[in-house]
């Protein structure tokens, strides 16, 4: 099922207006028809706020929900490649079929590629983000901070941030943010 629909079937199964839906995240009523309708394709900070007011994993936007188990065991080759511009790609490592209090992510950044086209911000209190390869800077209330391969940082992404990779290699990341 499409990005598009899943949204739409995501908003009408918790009952919520599309108005109210675009209240409660933060983006016009219009944006969000258009993103329902297929009009448009949502950014990363738009998908974020989403999954935030609908209350999911970004996950939910690109793979079937099934019944809860306790546990999960997730193949990396199994998981949905979502391709955003900017040269990145999101890998949701979200269980589906586990509840769970965090959200994980993989993050490939080609060669000068960002994260989002502009920094943007989520209602969340804290993110993590290990480089696992290559190296990123991130842009953080209009400071740069970089960092490397084997290198963390813990961050609040209610404030402006971002990622790039600034160099001619790729980079990939794990993003572990709270639901």
């Amino acid at each position: 099922m499409p990005v598009a629909k899943r949204i739409r079937a995501l908003r009408e199964s918790r009952g919520l207006s599309l108005r109210g839906l675009a209240e409660s995240c933060g983006v016009s009523p219009a944006t969000l028809s258009q993103i329902e309708q297929g009009q448009t394709s949502p950014s990363v900070a738009t998908l974020e706020k989403l999954a935030h007011g609908l209350r999911v994993p970004m996950a939910a936007f690109f793979t079937d929900t099934e019944e809860e188990r306790a546990v999960e065991v997730l193949n990396l080759e199994d998981c949905p490649i979502f391709t955003l511009r900017g040269n990145a790609e999101l890998i949701p490592l979200a269980a589906q079929r586990h509840h769970s209090s965090f959200e994980p992510i993989i993050v490939r950044l080609e060669a000068g590629g960002n994260l989002a086209e502009q920094p943007f911000l989520v209602g969340k209190e804290s993110e993590f983000v290990w480089i696992r390869s290559g190296r990123a800077i991130l842009y953080f209330d209009g400071e740069e901070i970089e960092v490397e391969a084997g290198q963390a940082v813990y961050y609040d992404p209610r404030r402006n941030h971002n990622w790039r990779n600034p160099s001619e290699e790729p980079c990939e990341l794990l993003l572990i943010r709270q639901r």
